[in-house]
């Protein structure tokens, strides 16, 4: 049993409290108007039955958690060595968890809208180019890119000026203990390997932090004014939540990509967990502590928000066709051929989702679908080839 099992086991467990947790709170950080992905009016979210389902939900969360965490404890004492093939598999269960806990409770939210007959108005948007009503690139906090940006150039050229005096021979492969045990012929390929990965890396994020900036939310229309400021506030977290992981994220692969012109040069194995689940974390915590688009803060109004409703710079749309229950299967994917948009607000949660009807939408997902299978199998087979 080494150290570097023993910390990765004491963090699977950390992650999976983590992650059971957030899984139990979702629906408190939802809007109210949704219940399990049905839409319902606002005064009724807090009903007898609605305080019903949301016991029941976080209860299975509960149990499936425990489960987990057991499974990590029998695994941990009976099989230590592939502690970090089972942090790859195990948080995947939280994905079936959820779905057991949900599904009833989106069942039963439906009959409960059905027996009551509630009528509920739609969703309201801003149609409008205003930064009131969605941000523009400007508010970006390109700090964090451009730092890690000039992170990865220097990288390159550093590498690059390293790459006559390697050996014929690089490590390329390393244990779970971080000790080389694997070697390839020095190419140029080889070594940019690294940072033409952290490179795309990079842009994803920015991609990523580009679609929080630019999404439309939902308005409150009894109080716009509010509902903006709370979407710039959320907007300004969420986009440096998610610079801090980006530069975070390029940091690990930076010194991972050192390790191959350095056979001395050693990180340590906490390090390579730590800089990805840190930023994570802190992710975690400005979402929870946000709300859905922003609903759970509580701001002064900025006047300039009040003044460009009053003078009719904002334009309130009804979006009945995204309010549609028929468009949401199991109340989480939205499907509307006739709504031009590509990101929306989920309906159980506080992320960004998609209108998997369109082309673009569904090419990403299946190509992520792919990438994601691809990579699992890979890491699993580098993993194991190194037990």
């Amino acid at each position: 049993m080494t150290e570097s099992n023993m910390v990765l086991f004491v963090i699977n467990l950390a992650v999976a409290v983590l992650c059971g947790g957030l899984l139990m709170i979702i629906p408190f950080l939802t809007r109210k108007s949704y219940l399990f992905g049905v839409k319902i009016p606002l005064e009724e979210h807090d009903c007898p039955e609605a305080k019903s389902m949301k016991r029941r939900y976080a209860l299975v969360c509960a149990v499936g958690t425990v489960v987990i965490l057991a499974l990590f404890v029998v695994q941990f004492m009976v099989k230590p060595d592939i502690t970090l093939i089972a942090a790859m598999y195990f948080p995947l269960l939280f994905v079936a968890v959820q779905m057991v806990a949900y599904i009833p409770n989106w069942k039963g939210a439906l009959a409960l809208k059905k027996e009551h007959g509630w009528n509920v108005s739609g969703s309201v948007f801003a149609d409008t180019k205003s930064s009131r009503s969605r941000g523009n690139l400007s508010e970006l906090p390109w700090l964090w890119y451009v730092v890690s940006l000039v992170l990865i150039i220097i990288s390159v050229v550093v590498v690059l000026g390293k790459y006559p005096s390697l050996p014929d021979r690089i490590p390329t492969h390393w244990d779970v203990n971080m000790e080389p045990d694997g070697w390839s012929d020095k190419t140029v390929l080889g070594v940019m390997m690294l940072p033409l990965i952290n490179m795309g890396m990079l842009a994803l994020m920015w991609v990523v932090g580009v679609w929080f900036v630019k999404a439309k939310l939902q308005i409150d229309p009894q109080d716009p004014g509010l509902s903006f400021t709370q979407h710039r506030i959320y907007r300004r977290r969420m986009g440096h939540s998610i610079g801090f992981m980006a530069l975070a994220l390029v940091v690990m692969l930076i010194l991972l990509g050192f390790m191959s012109i350095w056979p001395d040069f050693i990180i340590p194995f906490w390090l390579t967990l730590a800089l990805p689940l840190v930023p994570t974390v802190f992710l975690v915590l400005v979402s929870v502590r946000s709300g859905q688009g922003g609903c759970r803060i509580k701001p002064d109004m900025v006047i300039e928000d009040v003044v460009a409703v009053q003078s009719q710079q904002v334009v309130l749309v009804d979006s009945h066709g995204r309010s549609d229950d028929r468009h949401w299967a199991l109340g989480m994917f939205y499907h509307n051929p006739d709504d031009p948009a590509t990101i929306v607000e989920d309906r159980f949660g506080n992320n960004l989702g998609f209108n998997y009807s369109r082309l673009p939408v569904k090419i990403g997902v299946i190509s992520a679908g792919v990438a994601f299978v691809v990579g699992y199998a890979w890491l699993t087979i580098w993993l194991c080839s190194s037990l």
